[in-house]
């Protein structure tokens, strides 16, 4: 997420930008990453002892 967000600002200013650039350029600014992390992150469930192996097959999964 945060290198497609460098690639569109860099896209919007060079139309010639590329893709590897933004990961170059992405990696220059990690810091800024670190700052907007902890709001992107998803928040997992804990898994338990009773969750943890059971996997449903693919019979009985959900579509």
């Amino acid at each position: 997420m945060f290198v497609k967000k460098i690639y569109h600002e860099g896209k919007s200013k060079n139309p010639n930008y590329e893709f590897k650039q933004a990961l170059v350029d992405a990696s220059k600014r990690k810091s800024e990453m670190k700052q907007v992390a902890p709001f992107t992150q998803k928040r997992g469930r804990k898994s338990t002892k009773k969750t943890r192996g059971k996997k449903r097959t693919r019979k009985h999964r959900r579509h």
